[in-house]
């Protein structure tokens, strides 16, 4: 990992931090990945190519969706967080009380 990706000294840090960081590049990359995936598969004219790259959004779909349950489960406030959050029916911010 380049040091340029780290905020603090890589010294500083514990393997658990670093592991993290690590996760958490990796699912930003990924998120990254299905916009373009999505805007490449509404854009393309070539059906049988579509299907191609569907393909291909479904499989980072499912890749994000294992390093958010990584995430979770090796940060107990976030996964508080989410287990208030997710998967409630009516408007999101409603939950949260805001005006």
């Amino acid at each position: 990992m380049a040091q340029e990706e780290l905020i603090e000294e890589r010294d500083y840090l514990n393997a658990q931090v670093i592991d993290m960081h690590r996760a958490l590049r990796s699912l930003a990359e990924k998120l990254e990945q299905l916009d373009l995936h999505n805007q490449r598969i509404e854009a393309c004219t070539d059906p049988e190519l579509k299907l191609v790259m569907a393909s291909q959004r479904d499989a980072t779909r499912k890749h994000i969706a294992m390093l958010l349950e990584w995430v979770r489960r090796r940060d107990p406030k976030l996964d508080k967080e989410m287990k208030d959050a997710l998967f409630k029916a009516g408007p999101i911010a409603a939950q949260y009380h805001y005006e």
